[in-house]
């Protein structure tokens, strides 16, 4: 873990230096977007490109999502292979990956045309779900269980950002490739009795798969789930774009 945060950190370092250089000749540095994409999964997405050089800039993403209910339920469904975790579970989160680009094409001094580059994303993801045990009586309860996971990764995009208007710029993220790790702690309070411990050990157990390593804890005062996991993605966007 120490040297995923020691990578981190280099990346977001010279971030720092890159955007700390000389100013360039040019009157317009700056871009401020508005990715239209992640609307689709109730994330609100905003990014800030600052040029560095005549073909090259800093780019940073922010995105956040309020607490609702599971986007994309398929996938978690298929991740998680446990419909009693999924069924009722909500979910908000925040993320942040900063990237450098470059830009290959001819037209590109100015941040335009085709663009390459790496970046990094950090992720931390709420989840809160009611998960079902049966009782002493045979009844079936709920235990309320909620944590945090936090993700990162590195990656490789691709795009092409081009002029729509004077000061309006489209810029469209191809491909964005990224791969990391995951890990976090979800857990819950209720009284349980020997039977219901038991019981409810059986069923947070069957969550175990060869993706995610859960060490699963259940007691008299409740539950706690710790995950591991590889994280992978693909990263794209469509965003709208101001320059000055």
């Amino acid at each position: 873990m120490k040297t995923k945060n020691f990578l981190g950190l280099t990346f977001l370092s010279l971030t720092i230096i890159l955007c700390l250089m000389p100013k360039l000749s040019s009157a317009q540095q700056n871009t401020v977007k508005f990715n239209l994409l992640p609307l689709i999964g109730k994330t609100f997405s905003f990014e800030y490109e600052r040029m560095v050089a005549p073909k090259m800039s800093v780019n940073a993403s922010v995105g956040f999502r309020a607490k609702s209910s599971l986007p994309f339920k398929k996938y978690f469904d298929d991740l998680i292979e446990d419909e009693n975790f999924t069924s009722d579970a909500t979910l908000d989160h925040f993320t942040f990956s900063p990237e450098f680009r470059f830009y290959t094409s001819k037209n590109g001094t100015g941040g335009r045309g085709f663009y390459v580059g790496p970046f990094f994303k950090y992720g931390k993801y709420n989840i809160a779900t009611n998960y079902p045990y049966e009782t002493d009586e045979g009844n079936t309860e709920t235990v309320p269980l909620k944590g945090g996971i936090g993700t990162w990764g590195f990656g490789f995009v691709i795009g092409s950002q081009f002029k729509l208007a004077k000061s309006v710029f489209m810029d469209f993220r191809i491909l964005g490739p990224h791969y990391g790790g995951a890990s976090g702690t979800i857990s819950g309070k209720m009284d349980l009795s020997p039977q219901e411990q038991q019981y409810l050990r059986e069923e947070l157990e069957n969550l175990q798969n060869d993706i995610v390593d859960i060490e699963t804890t259940v007691d008299a005062q409740g539950a706690s789930l710790k995950a591991k996991s590889p994280w992978g993605g693909i990263r794209a966007g469509l965003s709208i774009g101001y320059r000055f």
